[in-house]
């Protein structure tokens, strides 16, 4: 069998990880102008999506039981086409193990509970076990290869999901993939920005405060597939059993940009109406993600900032905004501190820093450099 080529841009970004760091399950996408996230709920009633299969890269494997009062629906994915191929037995032996485990489990309170039915008289209802894939990303693109596993139980109780996702690249020595290496060092603001959004969105169907969403780290479960991150929660986790696993959409970045943050977002909270009547911005967060450097001068109550050849320099209370040598303009209001943050006019970024500012339906703001 003809096995790909990978010397690909995912080469040159991705450090090196130690093999059982690259055989972790993620526990585990950066929005263009024009995206925002969206929670996706998995199904939660059995419906699981076939896998979509990959002929030279996968193949599949059904496990069955003996047990008669569980019935299953098992098909686990059996890599024979990666480059590594000391990464692929492990990988594969990972795969089968925990399904076998699943599978073991399910069997064991199946026959429980069968046992527990006859001795005390009541019709008992066979268990069930799905477990399905979906090989999200085939490698074709840049080398990553990028995978879900949904495993779903149902018995007694409502059903119990649980979404194992794996993400890795596709060369000689396969390295895993985090979100880190997918949206660059400021991930967890950008990705959070968008999930904040989007749960804003609709709020009923997620938990509030502490019990709800508190952001998302390196672990956090995704998988890749159409040129975008799927940012996975399990149930339970950010929302009730009734919305089932959430799901968040990201568009990723060009691979040019992975070491740095081409957009800043700004979900709809974290801006207000000033008292002029303008839309302020908190200003150091928005241009940090953007790589300008922001420095606050107590003395002057000032925050300079600058980026290569760009400078600027901004003054609480004094409407007066400026680029470089250019002359200062008033653009209707000053800047203000608000809960230990400096906040400025909207336009002080799309008028003054050029840069290129979208508002979507929802009231999140994306800003840019105006060639993005």
């Amino acid at each position: 069998m003809k096995t790909m080529q990978y010397t690909t841009k995912w080469t040159k970004t991705l450090a090196v990880a130690s093999l059982a760091g690259i055989l972790m399950v993620s526990a585990s996408g950066l929005s263009s102008a024009h995206v925002y996230a969206q929670a996706q709920p998995a199904s939660g009633n059995g419906q699981i999506m076939a896998p979509a299969l990959a002929a030279k890269l996968v193949s599949s494997k059904k496990l069955h039981s003996s047990e008669k009062w569980l019935k299953t629906d098992i098909t686990i994915p059996v890599f024979k086409g990666l480059a590594d191929t000391k990464y692929q037995d492990q990988l594969n032996d990972i795969i089968e193990s925990h399904a076998s485990k699943d599978l073991a489990k399910w069997e064991k309170e199946a026959a429980k509970a069968a046992n527990l039915a006859k001795k005390n008289g009541y019709t008992m209802h066979p268990y069930q076990l799905l477990i399905q894939y979906d090989l999200t990303s085939d490698g074709s693109d840049n080398g990553l290869v990028s995978l879900k596993i949904t495993t779903e139980g149902t018995g007694m109780n409502n059903p119990e999901t649980l979404v194992d996702t794996y993400n890795f690249t596709n060369e000689a020595e396969a390295k895993r993939v985090t979100l880190e290496d997918l949206f660059g060092s400021k991930y967890s603001s950008i990705l959070d920005a968008h999930i904040q959004s989007a749960i804003a969105a609709d709020q009923d169907l997620y938990f509030k405060g502490e019990n709800g969403f508190q952001g998302v780290d390196l672990e956090q479960s995704f998988y890749v597939k159409d040129g975008h991150a799927y940012i996975v929660f399990q149930k339970y986790s950010i929302a009730p059993g009734s919305t089932g696993t959430p799901e968040f959409a990201v568009k990723l970045p060009d691979q040019k940009d992975i070491h740095g943050a081409v957009q800043s977002i700004i979900p709809s909270s974290q801006h207000y109406i000033g008292k002029d009547g303008k839309l302020m911005v908190p200003l150091a967060s928005v241009l940090r993600q953007l790589n300008f450097d922001v420095t606050w001068n107590g003395k002057r109550k000032a925050a300079d900032i600058s980026k290569g050849a760009l400078w600027s320099s901004i003054s609480l209370n004094k409407d007066s905004y400026f680029l470089g040598k250019k002359a200062p303009r008033k653009l209707g209001a000053a800047p203000e501190m608000k809960n230990g943050s400096v906040y400025v006019p909207l336009e002080f970024l799309s008028d003054i820093l050029n840069l290129k500012v979208i508002q979507d339906k929802h009231g999140q703001i994306t800003i840019s450099h105006a060639g993005n």
